[in-house]
């Protein structure tokens, strides 16, 4: 099996080399700050060291990781002797962070819970491994809420990790530790995984680009064919062309590959799109005045680019389906604390895992017979009315989040189950693409009133990667997201 090939590897790296550096549409008073690729290409011009970004990375890790906690887990003395001992990829060179909950032989590997406090990796997962043959080097396991199921990153662990733009605010999860570090500037792109929101929501939440890949895309996904199969992993960044780079250095190639390869996206797209548009949230009520505010000015800047921009409510009964996804996570955060339980030799209370996970597990735990396969026919059914949409539209679009980052009290770690449960399930709507299996792409199109970034989200027909990742060049060039700082910033 041939996951990443060496011409797959040159012909990335060709393309990078030639990329230039970010310009302007219109002038601004801010540069843009270098980003990854930029930084590789400096690696290959001789004009940096891998041990020189690394030794800049770690240092504003040092001076902004006290006011965000984004790095539970540094591991600098690696990162400085992988750095010293050569990289080679379409990234060398390039600092990153890896999320704690992908195994690193030797590292430490919490998965954000006081069950695994002490726990060590004992393998690299293949994952990791996809990215560190791209060149990057990674600088530290990113914080992440327990076992990845909560819609922001607060564990009673590691603490809460604090949103750059407000420290008072949520950066969402829960690859929040990846996209509050990104944010401030510490790395240019960081690993982020999604399992029903995990890589959009934080990177809406900080200003980034977060695109989740199609079921089966991703290296060490090739097994994955089920509704059930939520889990994908990517990155968050600044730009769009890190994004572009990250995504096509690991994704599967060769024999095994689910779709054909993208590869290294460049640019904007010539064909213009039919966008179904949509404002509302995922229980059909209207998104917060911020939010709806942003998704309307995206609208006329859309048609103003050419593309057909039309009102296209949601394609299946979301009422019915929510109730479904309960079910669903229920059953997957019942079978995680059932993994807890055998790894710790025991059967685990609350000294162990949280509040919400032992919640969400109980609702699994209560659930009658037959209601798994319920759930599943029913989004069975909601996947069927989301992908015939794209027989008649290219993307849709709604808000990534129904409000702006919460405040860090809105989903504590040590509230009740019951109230967390019900404000993550209405947090945000994006576990569709999961279940369907398709890709979606949060942008950052906005702040609020108060300076809180919103993001919105475009998706499309599974294996459609190219299409969104063309029309975010196309948005990126206009709005220059990448300029915009946040008041931690590091970079």
């Amino acid at each position: 099996m041939t996951e990443l090939t060496r011409r797959g590897f040159a012909q990335a790296a060709a393309i990078l080399a030639s990329a230039a550096p970010l310009q302007a549409r219109a002038s601004s008073a801010s540069a843009a700050p270098m980003d990854a690729v930029a930084m590789a290409q400096a690696v290959r011009t001789g004009k940096a060291s891998a041990a020189d970004l690394v030794e800049a990375a770690i240092t504003r890790l040092e001076k902004a990781n006290p006011q965000i906690n984004a790095v539970a887990l540094p591991n600098f003395e690696r990162a400085r002797k992988m750095a010293a001992a050569g990289v080679a990829g379409p990234l060398p060179g390039v600092p990153t962070l890896i999320k704690d909950v992908a195994s690193q032989a030797g590292l430490p590997f919490t998965f954000g819970s006081r069950a695994y406090r002490a726990r060590i990796g004992e393998t690299d997962a293949p994952y990791v491994v996809a990215v560190e043959r791209s060149g990057v080097v990674s600088i530290g396991r990113s914080t992440t809420p327990e076992l990845g199921l909560s819609g922001t990153t607060q564990s009673l662990l590691a603490g809460p990790t604090r949103n750059p733009w407000n420290l008072e605010h949520s950066v969402g999860g829960s690859s929040g530790g990846a996209a509050a570090a990104v944010a401030a500037g510490v790395v240019p792109v960081a690993h982020a995984s999604d399992s029903g929101g995990s890589i959009r929501v934080p990177a809406a939440a900080n200003g980034l680009v977060g695109l989740k890949p199609s079921r089966g895309r991703m290296v060490g996904s090739q097994n994955d064919h089920a509704i059930t199969d939520l889990t994908v992993n990517n990155c968050v960044s600044r730009t769009v062309r890190d994004t572009a780079a990250w995504f096509a250095a690991t994704e599967m190639t060769g024999e095994a590959a689910r779709f054909a390869p993208v590869g290294v996206v460049t640019g904007p797209g010539q064909r213009r799109l039919r966008i179904g548009a949509h404002p509302a949230e995922n229980n059909g009520a209207p998104p917060s005045p911020d939010v709806e505010a942003v998704f309307a000015k995206a609208l006329p800047l859309l048609r103003r680019l050419g593309h057909k921009v039309t009102d296209r409510p949601l394609a299946f009964d979301i009422a019915r389906a929510n109730q479904a996804v309960r079910v669903m996570f229920g059953a997957a955060a019942a079978g995680r604390v059932k993994a807890v339980g055998v790894d710790l030799g025991r059967e685990p209370g609350p000294d162990d895992l949280e509040p919400l996970t032992l919640g969400l597990a109980e609702i699994g735990r209560r659930s009658a017979p037959g209601d798994l396969g319920a759930a599943v026919a029913t989004l069975t059914e909601a996947v069927q009315g989301y992908d015939a949409q794209f027989e008649t539209i290219d993307v849709y679009m709604t808000p990534t989040q129904n409000k702006p980052p919460i405040p860090l009290s809105y989903l504590d770690p040590a509230l009740p189950a019951e109230t967390q449960i019900e404000r993550v399930f209405g947090f945000a709507p994006t576990w569709i693409d999961n279940i369907a299996g398709t890709p979606a792409i949060t942008l950052p199109m906005g702040l609020s009133q108060d300076g809180l970034p919103i993001g919105l989200q475009f998706s499309t027909r599974a294996g459609g990667e190219a299409v969104l990742l063309q029309l975010a060049f196309e948005l990126e060039r206009e709005l220059q997201w990448y300029r915009r700082t946040p008041p931690i910033w590091v970079g």
